[in-house]
C-alpha cells in the first residue's frame, strides 16, 4: 500500500514538471503556445523550427508564453525549449500553399540600377538625334 501511495506521488510530481505545447495556423503564420503546468507561460523560451533535421527559423516566447512564425514549410517539427531540461517537440503540417517572398535586397538594388542605366541611355540616345 505504501508502494502504491509512493508510485502515485512521483507521478503527480513527474507532471508538474511537464511543458505544454499547442500550435494552430493563423493565415500565413503559425502562433505557438506554450506553458508548464498550472497554466503559468513559459516565458522567453527559445523555439526551432525544424525540417530535415534543419533549423529554418527561431524566435522566443512572449511574456504570454506564445510565439507567432511565418510558415515557411508545409510539415516540420517545433522545438520549445523552457530551460533546465524542460523541453517539447511537436509536428505541424499544413495543407495550405506555402508563398516564400524572396528578400533578396542585393538583387533588387541591381536590378533597379540596370534599369536607372536603361532609361538614361535610351534618353541619351533620343536626344542626341
Amino acid at each position: 500500500m505504501i508502494r502504491l501511495i509512493l508510485i502515485l506521488l512521483c507521478g503527480v510530481s513527474l507532471q508538474a514538471h511537464s511543458l505544454k505545447v499547442f500550435a494552430s495556423q493563423d493565415g500565413d503564420f503559425v502562433v505557438i503556445k506554450s506553458y508548464f503546468y498550472g497554466n503559468s507561460p513559459c516565458r522567453n523560451c527559445n523555439i526551432d523550427i525544424i525540417k530535415d533535421d534543419k533549423i529554418i527559423q527561431n524566435a522566443k516566447t512572449d511574456e504570454n508564453g506564445v510565439a507567432r512564425l511565418k510558415l515557411m514549410a508545409n510539415e516540420f517539427d517545433i522545438l520549445v525549449d523552457g530551460s533546465l531540461a524542460h523541453e517539447k517537440r511537436i509536428s505541424f503540417s499544413t495543407d495550405t500553399k506555402i508563398t516564400i517572398e524572396d528578400d533578396n535586397q542585393i538583387s533588387k538594388i541591381i536590378y533597379s540600377l540596370i534599369a536607372i542605366i536603361l532609361i538614361f541611355g535610351i534618353l541619351y540616345l533620343i536626344k542626341r538625334k
